[in-house]
C-alpha cells in the first residue's frame, strides 16, 4: 500500500534532500520543458513537499524550506514586487495521475506486490471452500468416505515468487503479441504498463494472466489513438472472441483507477537527444569524436535499451521517465553522458578542464545525485526475471486450478475413488 510520504521516483531511499532549480534563476513565468528538470529531482522528499511544490519551488541543497511568503509576519517593503509563479516540468510531472498513483519506493512497491499475491491467496482459499461445499452437498457419499483428503491442503498456492516470474513471462508475451500486430513502441509500452499496474492491485489467483494481457493490449491501442476493430483483433487471436475482450475492460479500467495516460522515457529521451546536439555540438563540438552522427548512433541505442530493459522492469515504478531515459543514455555510453552531464549542471566548458575548475558544492552535490541515481536505476532495470515455458507452464496449472477448484476436487476424488 502506498504510504503518505510522496513517492516520486524513489530513486534512493537513503537520501533525504530535494534538489530543485531556484525560481530566482528561473525566467518569470513560463514553463519549462527541459528533460532535465524531472531529472534532478531526489528520491525521498519529506512528508509535505508535495504541497510545498505546489506553491513554489526548494532551492536550498539541504532541503530547508525556502518558500515564498511563508514568513506571514514579514511586511512587506516598498521594494518588494509581487513575482509570477514559475511552473516546472517537475511541478506538472508531481500533478499527474502516474506519479499520483503509480510511484513508489523500493520498499512500498514490494509490499504492494506481497499484498496483491496474499490477497490472491485469500481469494483462492475461499473459492475453493466455497467449491467445496457445493460438492459435498452434491455427492455427500465421496466426503463421508474420503473427506480428510479433499481439503485445502491439495490446493497448490502460487508462492509470490512464482507470481513474478509468471508475470514477467507474460509481459514478454505482450511485446510478441504487438509485434504480431506490428503496433507502435508507444501501444506495446503502455500495454505492458496497464498489464503490469493491473497485477499491482490483482493477483494471478484472482484474473489469469492470459486473459487479461489480450485486453490490456486492446486497451492500449485505443489510449495511443491507434485504431483496430476489436473483430479484427480477435480474429487474429486463436479461441478468443470479442465478449472475452470487452468483458474485461471495465475490470482492468476500474483496476487503473481510470488512469490511462502513461508517461513513458522516449519522450524524454528524444529531448535529451535534442539537448545533446546543443550542448557537444554547439556553438563548436566540444569533444573531438563526437558529431551528429555519433549522438543518433546514440539515441538509437539508448531507445533499444528502453525496449530490451525497462519496458518489463520495475522501473517505471519507481523512477521518472527522465531518469530513465538518462540511465538509458548513461549505460549505453557512458562517456558522452557523464560528459554532458558535467556540461549542464557543473557548467564546464572544455574537455580537459575539469581539474582547473572547482564546482559550487551545491551544484556538486546536484551532480553527484543525478548520478547516484541514474546508477540504481541501471541496476534495477537490468535485475530481469528469467522464466523459461516450462516453469510457466506448471505455473499456470497451479493458476487455472485455483481458479476452477471445482475441477481439482473432481480430479482429485475420481482418483480416490479409483484406488479404492
Amino acid at each position: 500500500m502506498q504510504s503518505s510520504e510522496p513517492p516520486l521516483s524513489r530513486a534512493d531511499s537513503s537520501v533525504n534532500t530535494e534538489v530543485t532549480k531556484n525560481t530566482s534563476a528561473q525566467p518569470s513565468n513560463g514553463i519549462t520543458e527541459d528533460p532535465t528538470e524531472i531529472a534532478s529531482i531526489d528520491a525521498d522528499l519529506p512528508p509535505d513537499a508535495k504541497n510545498a511544490t505546489n506553491t513554489s519551488t526548494l532551492s536550498n541543497i539541504d532541503g530547508s524550506s525556502n518558500i515564498a511568503g511563508a514568513d506571514s509576519d514579514k511586511t512587506p517593503g516598498p521594494s518588494d514586487t509581487p513575482q509570477k509563479k514559475y511552473v516546472s516540468g517537475d511541478d506538472l510531472y508531481r500533478r499527474s495521475s502516474q506519479y499520483q498513483t503509480w510511484s513508489f519506493s523500493s520498499k512500498e512497491l514490494h509490499e504492494q506486490k506481497k499484498h496483491a499475491n496474499e490477497k490472491g491467496r485469500n481469494a483462492a482459499l475461499k473459492l475453493f471452500d466455497t467449491a467445496r461445499s457445493a460438492m459435498m452437498t452434491e455427492k455427500p457419499d465421496i466426503f463421508t468416505a474420503h473427506g480428510n483428503q479433499l481439503t485445502s491442503d491439495i490446493l497448490e498456492l502460487i508462492s509470490f515468487e512464482e507470481e513474478q516470474k509468471y508475470l514477467q513471462f507474460f509481459g514478454s508475451q505482450i511485446v510478441q503479441i504487438c509485434s504480431h500486430f506490428k503496433m507502435p513502441t508507444q501501444v506495446k509500452a503502455t500495454a505492458i504498463s496497464f498489464f503490469r499496474r493491473f497485477y499491482l492491485v490483482n493477483s494471478v489467483m484472482e484474473y489469469r494472466p492470459r486473459n487479461i494481457l489480450y485486453t490490456a493490449v486492446f486497451l492500449a491501442a485505443k489510449s495511443e489513438n491507434y485504431f483496430i476493430s476489436i473483430e479484427t483483433f480477435c480474429s487474429r487471436i486463436p479461441k478468443t472472441k470479442p465478449e472475452d475482450i470487452l468483458g474485461l475492460e471495465f475490470i482492468i479500467l476500474s483496476s487503473l483507477k481510470f488512469t490511462l495516460l502513461v508517461h513513458h522515457a522516449f519522450r524524454p529521451l528524444y529531448g535529451f537527444f535534442l539537448d545533446f546536439q546543443s550542448l557537444l555540438l554547439h556553438p563548436s563540438p566540444v569533444m573531438y569524436d563526437v558529431n551528429v552522427d555519433t549522438i543518433g548512433q546514440l539515441y538509437d541505442k539508448a531507445k533499444r535499451w528502453l525496449n530490451d530493459h525497462a519496458l518489463l522492469s520495475d522501473a517505471p515504478f519507481l523512477f521518472t521517465p527522465p531518469q530513465i531515459a538518462l540511465a538509458a543514455l548513461y549505460d549505453s555510453d557512458k562517456r558522452i553522458t557523464d560528459r554532458y552531464l558535467r556540461l549542464k549542471f557543473l557548467k564546464e566548458t572544455s574537455e580537459n578542464n575539469e581539474a582547473s575548475q572547482t564546482p559550487v558544492q551545491p551544484e556538486k552535490e546536484h551532480f553527484d545525485l543525478i548520478v547516484k541515481t541514474i546508477r540504481r536505476c541501471i541496476k534495477i532495470t537490468k535485475e530481469e526475471t528469467h522464466t523459461s515455458r516450462e516453469e510457466s507452464t506448471k505455473i499456470d496449472e497451479k493458476c487455472f486450478f485455483a481458479l476452477n477448484p471445482q475441477k481439482l476436487l473432481k480430479r482429485r476424488a475420481k482418483a480416490l475413488q479409483g484406488d479404492s
